[in-house]
């Protein structure tokens, strides 16, 4: 049976809320708004899991030192024990210590963020947590985007903090120029070019040195895949914002860094299944609206036919129609002009006709034009000409661009949960958060949430409930203790 990966996305979980709720919350609320919401219902849902089943969301890691850092971790769900390996038989717990026992042995003491534990250092001892649930995030207007039919300029910003970034571009084996990406005559090609990139302080009077981030814009070349050039790169404090081109397939690979250098994907359409392939042209961080991108959707090609406004209005005038389309003429009329040559015969836009092949039995006027053997001739009185069909003014053109759109900033997070049940109590919550807060009453936001709400309970309830019935009707005996 083919297994499939069903998992959702953030975002969908609020679109899902919002159908249910009967309210588009996202002109109701801010996107910081919303976007607590979700954080809030989902971190106490996961909260619960782990409190039932740690095992789903738990790391394990080995402890080194008798004192060490903690991450952020879900309390509850702590498990400090020695083993020669982290699945083992030879598992033995250790005991959270108090004041008077601090150094003995099998025990470990946690304070704060602190773990004390003596053992580590002559035993293989193991540390299973929960972390925390990650901030998760929705891509504004990714459903609904504000489209630039004229497109829009590229912009690039070169200010991080008290920073200034400088692309690097070598001209010799020791010589090299810097470019200033805010310059309007830098292309995504002179990007691609630069082989360093650095971060200057912004006061050269401090004599701070360079901070060279090299490793972590541009990426490695690798022959089988290709060659991810960078091609757009643009700063606002906490990111940096980078798109990718392939060298062999073309496709865009859009991200961004936050100032620990920390690489972020970037696909704002993963909800319906499909890679990002997206170019930036202009990026702002906003975490209030959310707002603040603008990309080239390469996998939205808009095709328009143009140069059809005007067509000449000129006797015996030839054209060439590269693509099929309607044209309204002066008197009102409409021709659906196909693909060939057309010929004016009247020196009026109504009056074109279809270039036929050429008969013997006609009759032809001055100026009459056939196709004989895919030939163009006119006629011009006594015999038939031959056109150079360099010349013939081409309509129709069919121009093919990428839909220019403006979405959020923020990536949309997937979501892992172990059960459907979950999802569905996420939802209903949302829903209920949305429905009170518009001071509406919906009967079906109810009627679900009461029904997700049970049926998650039985979720988190079916495993425990189910080793307290074997134990009721075939309870342990001194040998399964032994």
């Amino acid at each position: 049976m083919l297994q499939v990966d069903v998992c959702p996305y953030a975002s969908d979980a609020l679109e899902d809320a919002m159908r249910l709720a009967q309210t588009k919350s996202l002109n109701s609320y801010t996107f910081s708004d919303c976007l607590n919401f979700l954080n809030y219902v989902w971190s106490d849902i996961y909260n619960q899991i782990c409190m039932i089943d740690s095992g789903y969301y738990s790391k394990t890691v080995k402890l080194t030192d008798k004192l060490t850092k903690l991450p952020r971790f879900v309390k509850n769900s702590v498990r400090v024990y020695s083993a020669q390996r982290p699945v083992g038989f030879d598992r033995r717990d250790y005991r959270q210590s108090g004041d008077a026992d601090l150094t003995a042995p099998y025990t470990y003491q946690i304070s704060g963020t602190d773990l004390w534990c003596p053992d580590a250092l002559n035993k293989t001892v193991w540390l299973e947590y929960c972390p925390q649930p990650t901030q998760i995030f929705f891509t504004h207007h990714n459903r609904d985007p504000k489209i630039y039919p004229g497109g829009h300029d590229i912009e690039m910003n070169d200010k991080f903090n008290l920073y200034q970034l400088i692309g690097v571009i070598p001209t010799s084996a020791e010589l090299s120029v810097e470019i200033n990406i805010t310059d309007k005559n830098i292309t995504g090609n002179d990007i691609a070019r630069c082989t360093k990139w650095l971060l200057r302080h912004r006061n050269p009077r401090l004599e701070i040195a360079d901070e060279d981030i090299t490793e972590y814009v541009i990426k490695e070349s690798d022959p089988e895949e290709g060659d991810w050039q960078l091609k757009y790169i643009s700063c606002d404090y906490p990111y940096i914002f980078c798109s990718y081109q392939n060298s062999i397939t073309g496709e865009w690979h859009s991200g961004f860094l936050n100032k620990q250098y920390e690489w972020t994907n970037y696909n704002p359409f993963a909800f319906i299944g499909r890679k990002d392939n997206i170019e930036y042209l202009s990026c702002k961080y906003n975490d209030k609206t959310g707002m603040g991108v603008i990309v080239r959707d390469w996998n939205d090609i808009d095709e328009k036919i143009t140069k059809i406004n005007n067509i000449p209005e000129q006797i015996n005038s030839v054209i060439y129609i590269e693509n099929d389309f309607e044209y309204k003429c002066t008197d009102g009329t409409v021709i659906n002009f196909t693909h060939g040559y057309w010929y004016n015969r009247f020196a009026t836009d109504f009056n074109y006709e279809k270039v036929l092949e050429w008969d013997p039995e006609i009759s032809p006027d001055i100026g009459d034009t056939v196709l004989d053997n895919a030939i163009l001739k006119m006629y011009n009185g006594t015999n038939w000409e031959e056109l150079n069909t360099k010349s013939i003014k081409h309509f129709g053109i069919k121009e093919s661009n990428p839909v220019v759109k403006e979405l959020g900033w923020t990536p949309d997070t997937k979501l892992v949960y172990p059960a459907p049940e979950v999802y569905r109590y996420l939802v209903a919550r949302l829903a209920e958060k949305f429905a009170a807060l518009n001071e509406s009453n919906i009967m079906g936001v109810q009627s679900e949430l009461t029904d997700a709400h049970f049926a998650f309970q039985a979720f988190l309830k079916k495993d425990k409930s189910a080793w307290e019935r074997m134990r009721n009707v075939n309870p342990a005996t001194i040998t399964d203790w032994l």
